[in-house]
């Protein structure tokens, strides 16, 4: 594993009560993430992928546990099941999800993008609704 991604998880559990990583695939597992008022679970695990040539490139997507709902309706971009699954137990389905060209990473990895910054946007998305 390299530092810059050492110390993105380090930041990680700064803020999450559960970090999980595995380095094959370069997969992250974080809990507890709120959802808010109508999400079929209220605080969720979440799981996402950090990508090929981070922190240049940006993480697209995140995943949550099959069943996930808004007031009993099936969200918009979201894949009921994840063609892909992480590595963690359960199965798992998938928002689209990018933070429409805000992504910044420095060499500094407070003062730029990061992975806490991302997983906080996972709450922006929620705040849609359906």
């Amino acid at each position: 594993m390299n530092e810059r991604i050492e110390e993105e998880l380090a930041l990680l559990r700064r803020h999450y009560d559960e970090v999980e990583y595995v380095g094959e695939g370069r997969w992250v597992r974080i809990w507890p993430l709120g959802t808010g008022a109508g999400w079929s679970e209220d605080p969720v695990a979440a799981a996402f992928q950090i990508p090929t040539g981070f922190p240049g490139a940006p993480p697209y997507g995140f995943y949550v546990p099959v069943g996930f709902t808004h007031n009993g309706r099936q969200p918009q971009s979201y894949q009921a099941r994840a063609s892909s699954q992480p590595p963690f137990d359960g199965e798992w389905a998938m928002f689209s999800w990018a933070q429409d060209g805000s992504w910044r990473a420095t060499s500094d990895l407070v003062t730029g993008s990061n992975l806490f910054n991302w997983s906080c946007s996972f709450r922006d998305r929620f705040a849609e609704g359906a």
